[in-house]
């Protein structure tokens, strides 16, 4: 027997008005939740905020929907500002996959970064940076998991036992690594032992790691050595660095990728 349309149509707008009800008690809803209240897939939430975000009726948001009038969602927009383009990110960008599973690290290149991941729901992002987070969430379909920790106030990332214990049981398909220094025998170097436990922790876990870079990130600054130039799958760095880092990378037998403001260029 063919389903009753009016019968559909009456069910879609009764969810509706489940989901408004329920949104304007506590000023967001999740897509899981009302899933489960409203015995609906997940799929058919989704279609339900779509259609309501078009009729002007509320605000999609990671996970779900927020009122349009949510001061807190004003807030972020306004102290959370999108980060300033960058090259090194933009040609980072292009070994996004269609889909999979990545960790973005902290810093404004990463930050770059995370504006140019596709918002698509075959995509999952993880990440110990506030700000990656934040900003990769506007993405109503993109999953974006923060793993919490000690935060840095410098770049606003996230370290100590609770981010290493999350990688620890997590599973990357790519990893963007940003570093404080390179040495001239090619040791990769932190800002600190807790930021250095969380990238070696998510190059462990990943199956590609890229580095991002400023050439000025590949000098011999940083106080902890936390991996091996030949441990990269990628270097992406900008077209000022160095050919004592390109002759290191060579002799790894690490790819180059080389961007600048004007052009972009690829290199061994």
């Amino acid at each position: 027997m063919k389903p009753d349309p009016t019968s559909t149509n009456r069910s879609a707008d009764e969810r509706r008005a489940s989901i408004l009800a329920a949104l304007a008690g506590a000023g967001r809803v999740e897509v899981n939740e009302l899933a489960e209240s409203l015995a609906v897939a997940e799929e058919t939430i989704r279609r339900d905020l779509r259609t309501l975000e078009d009729d002007g009726l509320l605000r999609r948001a990671h996970g779900g929907a927020i009122s349009v009038a949510d001061p807190v969602a004003d807030l972020d927009r306004v102290t959370v500002p999108e980060p300033a383009a960058h090259p090194v990110a933009t040609l980072a960008a292009t070994l996004l996959p269609e889909r999979g599973i990545l960790f973005i690290d902290a810093g404004p290149i990463a930050e770059a970064l995370s504006v140019c991941v596709p918002n698509s729901a075959a995509l999952q992002v993880v990440t110990t940076s506030i700000p990656v987070a934040l900003v990769a969430s506007r993405n109503a379909e993109l999953s974006v998991y923060n793993l919490g920790g000690t935060v840095d106030p410098v770049d606003d990332s996230q370290s100590g036992q609770w981010a290493r214990e999350s990688l620890e049981h997590v599973r990357l398909d790519l990893a963007f690594i940003s570093v404080s220094g390179l040495t001239p025998s090619g040791q990769l170097l932190a800002a600190s032992p807790q930021a250095a436990i969380v990238k070696r922790a998510a190059m462990d876990a990943a199956t590609t790691v890229v580095l991002i870079a400023d050439h000025n990130h590949l000098e011999a600054f940083g106080l902890v050595k936390f991996a091996r130039l030949d441990e990269v799958d990628h270097l992406v760095v900008d077209t000022g660095v160095s050919e004592a880092v390109l002759a290191l990378a060579a002799e790894a037998g690490v790819p180059v990728l080389l961007a600048n403001t004007n052009e972009t260029e690829f290199a061994l």
